[in-house]
């Protein structure tokens, strides 16, 4: 079995020396805690072993380590200016040995690894199955689901150096492929409401009921489109929630 509180106090150690008065450190501290409870919470719902959802939580502690030296060294989170951040954390934890420090049981490592890897990719590495896909998608799930969370409440300045993006001209291309339920690639992306409307697509690649129900129960995605009011944005409204219902039923 794996010992997730010594994991959690592991993680605690890891990020105690990075710059708590940085607010992407401090942002990104939250997140990964809140992300192990989600992937928690997704796997009690889905009725896997404890084992499982002790891994699925150990993942979610674990799928954003590389974000820390991501920020200390660039100062961002975006990975296409910098490093891509799930590989830098696959790269933290096989020096010094540190994913045996979180996990000694290593009949994991290769599930752990894999997952985090994945969960950043804009689909799931073809070939996955078994357990290593199950993990992945869990931890998909519960990364989206928390940003969803942070956009409902963060900073503009924080998340996009500005205090309002509804000046910002959508790339059409950005609103077609939404109206089709698709998620936008990256490379698309030309502003950042661009990048927020990606960040509602989301939703079209949740893959468990229990995600959609806690993405509905919490209001998150009209939350967010209040923040963003704008004719676009209440079409985008409507799609989203009607995806969204039909989902979670």
């Amino acid at each position: 079995m794996i010992n997730i509180e010594k994991a959690r106090q592991i993680l605690k150690n890891y990020i105690e020396p990075y710059d708590a008065s940085n607010p992407r450190i401090a942002l990104k501290a939250s997140h990964i805690f809140r992300v192990a409870d989600a992937s928690k919470k997704i796997a009690q719902e889905l009725e896997l072993t404890e084992e499982q959802i002790q891994l699925a939580e150990l993942i979610g502690l674990l799928h954003d380590i590389g974000r820390f030296e991501q920020v200390r060294i660039y100062d961002t989170f975006n990975d296409g200016k910098s490093v891509d951040h799930a590989e830098l954390g696959i790269q933290i934890l096989k020096e010094n040995n540190l994913l045996k420090e979180f996990c000694e049981d290593e009949k994991y490592h290769e599930i752990i690894i894999n997952a985090i890897h994945n969960h950043n990719k804009f689909k799931i590495d073809e070939g996955g199955e078994g357990e290593t896909l199950l993990q992945s998608k869990i931890i998909r799930d519960a990364d989206k689901v928390d940003i969803f969370k942070i956009l409902t409440t963060e900073n503009f300045e924080t998340l996009y150096r500005k205090s309002d993006i509804t000046d910002e001209s959508i790339t059409p291309r950005v609103l077609e492929a939404f109206f089709e339920n698709k998620q936008i690639n990256r490379s698309e992306l030309e502003t950042n409401i661009d990048l927020w409307i990606n960040n509602i697509s989301f939703i079209f690649d949740i893959y468990f009921k229990p995600s959609f129900k806690i993405i509905k129960e919490n209001n998150y995605i009209n939350i967010m489109i209040d923040r963003t009011k704008t004719e676009e944005m209440e079409k985008i409204r409507e799609v989203a929630n009607m995806y969204i219902d039909k989902k979670a039923e």
